[in-house]
């Protein structure tokens, strides 16, 4: 009987969802020829390519397409099985702070796959920016906790670097007022100083038109085209769209999302949740 390797599935899946096997061989911290032939095994197990020759693009054969499926639910069945083991060992109140649009991107999925998981922990969410959120780390307010990495403090494990861009909705030109009107967080917020030293740097008028710690508040001002935000480019809304160079606005850096946890002996409860929040956004990027 031939039998599904699981990390070759791993492999299979990491292929699909990144698009390529450089990004793919990146997730799994292997090299690119390693994945290569991971695919190729599992192909002679399944005796049919999986994958049509492209160049460009990563594409499925038909016979890819069924086994994806299969692929998905047996490594979701695997992981289901490690963590009903963990279950009876779990166990706690673990306090999670992280800026509400961190919140609205990874956390729904962190929640439910936590709370399915591991029912008898308790998890209280704390919301705010990301500045206040090391201050109660280091206070002992809170266990763990994702945030923008501060220039001025840098530690934490580094988790994802990645661009700002300017975003904005897709149905009025408000990139062309003057001044520029803005939806921001408060001061403090790494986003807010890097996009007002750029438009300053640029020699461009702003006006903040719209300020809350609340992403969901912005959000509101945004879509309904009464101001530009500054966000991370993979987590713009498909609703919205990003202006740069073309527009006449000034190129943003990179930023850093990194993990903190409190000092001294944490619950075990804590480092099932920062392995959550660790794959989550493995996933997602």
């Amino acid at each position: 009987m031939k039998y599904l390797d699981l990390t070759l599935l791993q492999a299979f899946t990491a292929v699909i969802d990144s698009g390529s096997f450089t990004l793919a061989a990146r997730y799994l911290c292997r090299t690119q020829s390693a994945v290569s032939m991971q695919i190729r095994k599992l192909e002679e197990t399944a005796g049919r390519p999986l994958l049509q020759p492209d160049r460009r693009n990563i594409r499925l054969t038909e016979e890819g397409e069924v086994l994806l499926d299969y692929a998905r639910r047996m490594l979701s069945l695997n992981e289901d099985a490690l963590v009903a083991l963990d279950q009876p060992f779990a166990e706690g109140h673990v306090r999670l702070g992280l800026p509400d649009d961190y919140a609205e991107f990874f956390l729904p999925e962190v929640l439910a796959r936590f709370a399915h998981a591991y029912p008898r922990v308790q998890l209280e969410v704390i919301g705010a920016l990301s500045g206040d959120l090391l201050d109660r780390i280091e206070a002992g307010a809170l266990d763990v906790a994702l945030i923008t990495r501060q220039p001025n403090r840098p530690v934490g494990k580094i988790l994802l670097r990645e661009r700002l861009v300017w975003a904005g909705s897709r149905q009025r030109q408000v990139h062309e007022e003057s001044p520029l009107p803005l939806a921001l967080f408060p001061e403090g917020c790494v986003f807010r100083s890097h996009a007002l030293a750029a438009l300053d740097a640029a020699s461009i008028p702003w006006r903040i038109a719209y300020t809350s710690q609340s992403f969901a508040g912005g959000k509101l001002a945004v879509s309904g085209g009464l101001a530009l935000t500054v966000m991370a480019q993979s987590m713009v809304p498909p609703e919205w769209r990003t202006f740069g160079k073309e527009e006449g606005l000034p190129v943003l850096p990179e930023f850093e999302i990194a993990l903190h946890k409190a000092t001294g002996k944490l619950p075990r409860a804590v480092k099932l949740l920062e392995d959550q929040l660790i794959e989550s956004v493995r996933l997602k990027y």
